[in-house]
C-alpha cells in the first residue's frame, strides 16, 4: 500500500512538472527570452526524474531493471537542477540568443555532473563508481548547491526590482521549498527519518503548486497593467 502511494505521488509530481513545462514554454513563446526557454527544459528533466523513480518503485523486485531506473532518476534530476541553475546564471550575465544560450547551459550542466562523477570515481576506493546510494547522497548535496544559487539569484533580482516585494516573493519561496525537499531526502537517506521522508514529498508538491500559481499570478498582473509585467518578472 505504501509503495503504491509513493508511485502515485511520483507520477503526480511528474504530471505537475509537465504542466509547468507547458506553461513556461507558453510564456517563452510570448516573451522570446532564453531565460524562459531554459526553465521548461530544466523542469522536463525533473518530470522525467519523478517518472523514473515511479518506474523504479514499480520494478523493485527486478534488481537490474530497478537499479537502471534509479540511475536514470539520479542523473536526470541533478541535470534538471543544474540546467535551471545555469539558466539563471547565464541569463543574469547577458541576454544571449536562445540557441547559443541553451548550448552553453547544456554544456555547463553536463560538465558539472561529469566532474562530480569523475571525483567520485577517483576517490577511495579508487577507479570504482560508488554504490547508487552513495552517489545519491553526493548528488543531493550538489542539488542543494544548485538550488542555493537559484535562490540567491532570484533574491538578487527582487532586491534590484522596483516592484512590490509581495508580488515577487513567490519564486524564492518555491525554490526554497525545492531546496527543503532535497535536504529532507538527504536526511532520510542518512538516518532513515520518516518525518524527513514525508516532509520531502509534501514540500515538493507545495513547490510545484506554487510555481503554477506564479504563472497564473503573473498573467493576472499583466492583464491589470500594460502587459509588460509577466512571468519573467516573477521568476
Amino acid at each position: 500500500m505504501i509503495t503504491e502511494a509513493l508511485v502515485v505521488s511520483e507520477f503526480i509530481s511528474a504530471a505537475l512538472a509537465l504542466v509547468l513545462v507547458f506553461l513556461f514554454f507558453k510564456a517563452y513563446r510570448l516573451r522570446r527570452s532564453a531565460h524562459l526557454l531554459g526553465l521548461p527544459i530544466g523542469f522536463s528533466f525533473l518530470a522525467a526524474s519523478y517518472a523514473f523513480l515511479g518506474a523504479y518503485l514499480l520494478n523493485e523486485n527486478d534488481v537490474a531493471v530497478s537499479e537502471s531506473f534509479l540511475w536514470l532518476r539520479l542523473v536526470t534530476q541533478s541535470f534538471g537542477f543544474a540546467f535551471v541553475a545555469f539558466t539563471y546564471y547565464f541569463s543574469s550575465k547577458t541576454e544571449m540568443k536562445a540557441k547559443y544560450s541553451l548550448s552553453v547551459i547544456s554544456l555547463a550542466s553536463a560538465i558539472s555532473l561529469t566532474l562530480l562523477f569523475g571525483a567520485l570515481v577517483v576517490a577511495p576506493p579508487f577507479l570504482g563508481l560508488p554504490s547508487v546510494n552513495v552517489v545519491d547522497e553526493y548528488l543531493r548535496i550538489a542539488n542543494l548547491f544548485f538550488l542555493g544559487y537559484v535562490i540567491y539569484n532570484v533574491t538578487r533580482r527582487i532586491e534590484l526590482s522596483h516592484k512590490a516585494i509581495s508580488d515577487l516573493i513567490w519564486a524564492p519561496l518555491a525554490f526554497s521549498l525545492f531546496w527543503l525537499a532535497q535536504y529532507s531526502m538527504l536526511i532520510w537517506g542518512i538516518d532513515g527519518s520518516q518525518i524527513a521522508f514525508v516532509s520531502a514529498h509534501l514540500v515538493r508538491f507545495a513547490s510545484l503548486t506554487i510555481f503554477i500559481r506564479i504563472y497564473y499570478l503573473s498573467e493576472g498582473i499583466a492583464s491589470e497593467s500594460t502587459g509588460t509585467y509577466s512571468t519573467t518578472n516573477l521568476l
